[in-house]
């Protein structure tokens, strides 16, 4: 699990960095180096603490720099780095269990919260939300083959300025597929909780978040999510998907220098 967090937040400073190369400020490049060298050290050397402490600063420090434009999911690698560099699972059972508990609890308040903030500010009752996405290619890519031609063409239109709308989509199936994104996540959540339930809402959970990302390309949120939702398994399925994560992070690099066509990807 651990050795996914890092591998994963590592290549992030990297296809962030790589994407404005010729723009970065001298802070971010500092913190590129600063965090490629605690990562190696936190894989390859006995001294993974202080590495993921050291490391959980350096974070703290690009999102505050960076705020507001910092994603969200920054804030959720600060606490997985700070849980690794105050607990011990590899030497303690004690570290270990609470590790996995403070593991499990962030992915089950996540889910539910994302839920709840889409019922509170409804903006998915209509598709609102998706409506107004469209601005974004991967949005424009995901949603050209469920939104009817002319739909599309009228929400695809708009631009983001005032004035523009409606933006409540008018397509029974685009309006069910934004409701039933947040009546999944309130109800996955406590299912996640029940062992009787567990496996399902295993399953159910990681499938979500695909489809979430088929549109909104967050692959490192993504990533780290399913990484969570994993802990709630008995069998280790983390050692197993060490290796094919890292392929496809390395595939990503790629694409950020220009090897391999472009992929739109946050």
């Amino acid at each position: 699990f651990e050795r996914i967090v890092v591998i994963v937040i590592g290549v992030e400073y990297w296809c962030r960095g790589l994407a404005r190369w010729n723009d970065l400020s001298t802070a971010y490049v500092a913190s590129l180096g600063a965090a490629t060298a605690l990562c190696l050290i936190a894989l390859l050397t006995p001294w993974r603490r202080p590495a993921l402490a050291v490391l959980a600063a350096i974070h703290t420090f690009v999102v505050w720099n960076e705020f507001p434009a910092a994603g969200n999911h920054a804030y959720l690698e600060v606490m997985l780095l700070a849980l690794g560099a105050f607990l011990d699972p590899r030497r303690s059972d004690a570290d270990r269990v609470l590790y996995v508990a403070a593991g499990r609890w962030l992915a089950v308040v996540i889910l539910f919260y994302s839920g709840i903030q889409k019922l509170a500010h409804g903006y998915y009752f209509h598709a609102e939300y998706f409506g107004f996405s469209l601005w974004i290619e991967s949005f424009r890519t995901a949603f050209r083959w469920v939104l009817p031609a002319d739909e599309y063409v009228r929400l695809t239109g708009f631009s983001g300025q005032p004035g523009d709308g409606p933006y409540a989509v008018r397509s029974p199936l685009v309006v069910a597929i934004a409701n039933l994104t947040w009546i999944a996540e309130i109800a996955l959540a406590p299912a996640l909780l029940q062992r009787w339930t567990r496996p399902f809402a295993v399953a159910a959970a990681v499938a979500l978040i695909c489809a979430i990302e088929v549109a909104a390309r967050e692959v490192f949120f993504g990533l780290l999510y399913v990484n969570l939702i994993l802990l709630f398994l008995e069998r280790p399925w983390h050692p197993k998907l060490v290796a094919p994560i890292a392929a496809l992070l390395a595939l990503l690099v790629l694409v950020r220098v220009g090897w391999l066509p472009p992929v739109v990807f946050y």
